[in-house]
């Protein structure tokens, strides 16, 4: 069992207190534990309650019983996997966990690096594949997306593609299955077929074949023949700044057109069709940026795919500097301003248009409220809820924030939290969210959020648990880059999970830190999940002493702790180091204890003890415990139970 220790981590002690009556708070005995050797970080406390119906003095003694909950984190920091790219080429700006049959893969996106399949253009930008097994190197090859060497690629009757400093690798997605296809995306390729008198930012996306080798499908989405307006319509869309890939639909954020007013172009892979909002449906403006950020989920119904898109600059006012090709707003700004809101939609696909069902307003200047998405069901209801990321809003400068919308169906969105991590000053909280699976092993799907200013932009990623109202608005981990490695700069930029990339049952999580070209994958520990219950009298008669102490009769009565362990992916054995506390409550005020312990004739407030178990069995120790008579004598008004409020 000692071998495997290394490679566990205890999640949570789960504490059931049982009897025959309803619950009251206790504050009396608690009880913590440590499993032997495991990597520990006590995370929130809980109070558990204590079932009776006594009155009187028997009921204010048995209201203060209670049961300590011990939380740690199951990421490990130790060993972590770096891959690293070619200098100043952004390796690590978008990632992504990729699985075909038994072989894993970090696919990085590095969007100005140079190609050694497309040496004639100039920065294009690259998609890597890093192999996890068998790699002691950690070398990551580009991939071929079959685009030929040429400096302009035909593309359709009035399309000639020019790729320098096309960006290719600004955005990842896969599908959702083992046989999944990858999308990447180039938001700033060009069709130059008009370029004496115009040059056309359509943008480009390729649908790569799972096994990341083969055959690409070349997308571009914003592309009609013998149509050459810039501002106008689609000339300028920048398809695929952001992209999702959820079964037979890819989804294109297309912030560039109708004057950057912006739109989001959808594909379905069966129909071989497109499908685009009605402009006329959505309560946007020029410079509002919709598709900045992008994401798909069931947010109406569990077997109906519906669209998100952010539009970060909604209701701007100012003037444009430049004709932008927009970048997050970290690497290029192009767009000076005055903007007053925010917004967010969530679209239904109606045949061949995207109708609004849903949106939501960003309540600060400047935040960038909708630059980054996430659809996840963190309450398991079977519906996507949707966190909404606002990486600029300030209250001294940039700290970022994430709002959590719970689906409560019909595309219905309700506001349930707001997530800042540490409000750190300059952090962009907010700047990735990303669903990384149920990495702690109670059902409930967990999100990672990126902050990768934070620091002085050594930058730090924030794990948040789902539960059944939601999300647990308190963090449970945080993960910096410098304690990684000292190196990484903007570490949080990019963020990838909910696959197991080492095979222990468990989803890990990749995150990209490009001002560093470093991409650092993050192993996740199986859980070990210990179930604890205490036994106690049903009732204690105080006018008959039970026990003796030395030379005098006093009262007592019998503690039982029972402890299970369960759990996957876990050895047969473990070892676990639990303390007893009496009166727990009473010891952080310095006042005296009303039960005690006795040790070797002296009284003692805590025992601690080694208890080994065998997975999913139960194991008991007994113990006495003494009380204190006379503290239990209060005047009549004090004789009824505090309520204690629940504690994390």
């Amino acid at each position: 069992a000692a071998e495997h220790l290394g490679e566990i981590s205890e999640r949570h002690l789960k504490n059931s207190l049982t009897s025959e009556e309803p619950p009251k708070k206790s504050s009396i005995f608690s009880l913590s534990s440590r499993l032997l050797g495991a990597l520990l970080r006590m995370m929130r406390k809980g109070m558990a309650s204590l079932r009776s119906q006594r009155h009187g003095l028997q009921k204010l003694f048995y209201v203060c019983f209670s049961v300590s909950v011990v939380y740690s984190y199951n990421i490990a920091l130790e060993h972590p996997l770096v891959f690293r790219g070619p200098t100043s080429s952004f390796f690590g700006y978008s990632v992504l966990e990729h699985y075909h049959d038994n072989t894993r893969w970090v696919i990085v996106g590095a969007p100005r690096a140079n190609s050694t399949f497309s040496s004639s253009a100039r920065s294009p930008g690259a998609v890597y594949k890093c192999r996890i097994r068998s790699n002691p190197e950690r070398r990551c090859t580009e991939m071929d997306l079959g685009r030929g060497n040429k400096p302009r690629e035909s593309c359709g009757k009035t399309c000639q593609g020019d790729r320098d400093d096309e960006w290719m690798g600004v955005s990842l997605a896969r599908q959702d299955k083992g046989d999944g296809r990858v999308l990447a995306c180039a938001h700033r390729w060009k069709n130059v077929y008009y370029d004496s008198e115009l040059i056309l930012p359509h943008g480009y996306c390729s649908i790569i074949p799972a096994t990341l080798q083969g055959r690409t499908k070349p997308l571009i989405p914003c592309y009609e023949d013998y149509k050459q307006k810039y501002g106008e319509e689609h000339g300028s869309c920048q398809a695929g700044i952001a992209g999702v890939f959820m079964e037979e639909l890819v989804v294109m954020g297309a912030p560039g057109s109708y004057y950057w007013t912006g739109t989001i172009k959808v594909y379905n892979l069966t129909s071989d069709s497109f499908y685009s909002p009605n402009k006329e449906n959505v309560d946007s403006h020029r410079y509002s940026y919709l598709g900045y950020a992008v994401a798909a989920g069931h947010f109406s119904a569990p077997n109906v795919i519906d669209i998100a898109a952010g539009a970060p600059q909604h209701s701007g006012s100012g003037k444009v500097r430049s004709a932008p090709l927009v970048s997050r707003p970290d690497v290029i700004s192009h767009y000076s301003g005055v903007f007053l809101s925010r917004q967010v939609y969530i679209f239904k696909i109606d045949g061949s248009s995207l109708v609004k069902s849903f949106q939501a307003s960003g309540k600060m200047m400047g935040s960038y409220f909708g630059s980054s998405l996430c659809a996840v069901d963190l309450n398991q209801d079977g519906l996507s809820d949707l966190l909404v990321g606002a990486p600029m809003h300030s209250q001294l400068r940039d700290e970022g924030q994430v709002t959590v919308y719970l689906s409560i169906g019909n595309g219905v969105m309700e506001e349930s939290a707001v997530l800042s991590g540490d409000n750190a000053f300059n952090a962009h909280f907010g700047e990735c969210i990303a669903a990384i699976g149920d990495i702690d092993d109670d059902g409930f799907q967990d999100v990672a959020i990126g902050a990768p200013k934070e620091d002085d932009y050594g930058g730090a990623v924030y794990i948040y648990h789902g539960d059944a109202s939601g999300i647990i608005s308190t963090y449970s981990m945080k993960l910096t880059g410098r304690s990684v490695n000292p190196g990484l700069q903007m570490f949080g930029q990019s963020i990838s999970g909910n696959v197991d990339m080492d095979g222990n049952g468990y989803a890990d999580v990749t995150v990209g830190a490009f001002m560093a070209d470093s991409v650092v994958l993050l192993r996740t520990r199986p859980v070990v999940t210990v179930d604890v219950s205490i036994f106690l009298p049903a009732s204690i008669n105080i006018t008959v002493p039970q026990c003796h102490e030395g030379l005098q009769n006093t009262n007592c009565f019998n503690v039982t702790v029972c402890m299970r362990f369960r759990g996957r992916q876990l050895p047969g054995q473990i070892e676990l180091l639990y303390n007893l506390t009496a009166d727990v409550e009473k010891r952080q005020k310095n006042q005296p204890s009303r039960a005690f312990f006795t040790q070797n004739g002296s009284q003692i407030s805590q025992v601690s003890q080694q208890l080994r178990l065998d997975i999913n069995r139960e194991e008991c120790q007994r113990y006495t415990a003494y009380v204190k008579v006379k503290s239990l004598f209060f005047p009549p008004s004090s004789a009824r139970p505090r309520r204690l409020g629940r504690c994390y």
